[in-house]
């Protein structure tokens, strides 16, 4: 027997639920398309509680490694509270989900990797979990996850080839990403996080509507990729648009040698929104990179207020009633919801397709 969409609760659909959505909790806090968090967020930071204000934070940290530290990196994101985080080198293998951390304070890591020299991931707050429509795995030194705030958020963690590396390893690297940016729809909020492995230089020079003046070092090759792919998508380089000392601009630190090749990057049309990045310092080799966003930067379109009601119920659908009321029910929203252009219903392991299937 099917259940209301009235009722609180909503069935959990079986499966594994690493490529899509699963579909559990208060109807209420998933479907009205509500802000992330409503309330100031707290952490704790050397003995002192400190507060932020209501909206997003994103980070974005090569961490070297996962393996033995996981839990060494859940307590960082915790008092630095942030809400999602791209992980780069986490030198796992192969591909995967799972909890970080104690329940409460748990974060839920989307991984993929390779031989475990490399590797990319995502880590989402607990609180958020339910949130999160879709994973795309696209190569070891890229992975994405959507996430439904007030509108889709699309969330991509990148590691670059280092400078030593072949041109066709970082020609493919930068496809997979551009792929993964234009297909975003127009509304969507993008953010392009991770080791880039690049230095776009101390000032614009020739890119001064991605570059926003305030970068360290001398650009090269790889720094003039960035800022291409950027331009090439009408995005800028957040860390460069805030006027900071030194230590708040550099990612990077080995002996005497120190650099900023840790990015994040937004479309330019929603700059204004983005009211703080910097570097964390005192962090051995690579710094965090921290990102606040605010709580009402993202319009209010109000198709967005009942896309992951209508998500939902389509997924009872697929649980209850016969696959013919199913597929009309999914073709109807694909065409007229705000799912449009952003889902691939080809993706292996997308809970659509298994369904429809």
């Amino acid at each position: 027997m099917a259940l209301s969409i009235r009722q609180k609760r909503v069935r959990r659909i079986s499966g594994d639920p690493v490529h899509g959505v699963v579909v559990q909790g208060p109807v209420d806090g998933l479907a009205t398309g509500t802000p992330l968090y409503s309330v100031a967020v707290q952490g704790t930071i050397d003995g002192r509680t400190t507060c932020r204000p209501r909206g997003w934070r994103f980070g974005t940290w090569n961490v070297g490694t996962l393996t033995g530290k996981s839990l060494e990196v859940v307590e960082e994101l915790q008092r630095r509270m942030v809400d999602v985080a791209a992980l780069q080198e986490i030198r796992w293998k192969g591909e995967g989900t799972r909890f970080v951390g104690a329940k409460g304070g748990r974060y839920k890591l989307w991984w993929k990797g390779d031989d475990g020299t490399g590797g990319v991931g995502v880590m989402v707050r607990e609180e958020l979990v339910e949130k999160v429509l879709e994973v795309r795995r696209k190569s070891n030194g890229a992975i994405v996850v959507v996430v439904f705030g007030k509108v889709i958020v699309r969330v991509i963690s990148g590691y670059a080839p280092q400078q030593s590396r072949k041109e066709e390893e970082k020609d493919r690297f930068y496809d997979d990403v551009s792929d993964e940016i234009g297909q975003a729809g127009l509304d969507e909020f993008v953010v392009l996080l991770g080791d880039l492995n690049g230095h776009v230089g101390a000032d614009g020079d020739g890119y001064e509507g991605v570059h926003g003046g305030w970068g360290y070092g001398i650009r090269n090759e790889e720094g003039r990729r960035v800022l291409e792919l950027a331009d090439a998508h009408s995005m800028v380089v957040g860390n460069t648009w805030f006027t900071r000392e030194p230590a708040r601009l550099i990612t990077y630190r080995s002996g005497e040698h120190r650099s900023m090749i840790d990015y994040i990057l937004v479309r330019a049309k929603h700059r204004k929104y983005v009211k703080n990045v910097k570097a964390i310092p005192g962090m051995l080799q690579h710094s965090m990179v921290v990102m606040d966003v605010t709580s009402k930067e993202m319009g209010r379109r109000k198709k967005d207020k009942t896309a992951c009601m209508i998500y939902q119920f389509f997924m009872m659908l697929c649980y209850d009633v016969t696959h013919d009321l199913a597929a009309h029910f999914f073709v109807s929203f694909k065409s007229q919801h705000v799912m449009r252009g952003t889902w691939d219903n080809k993706e292996p392991g997308n809970e659509i397709t298994r369904y429809m299937t």
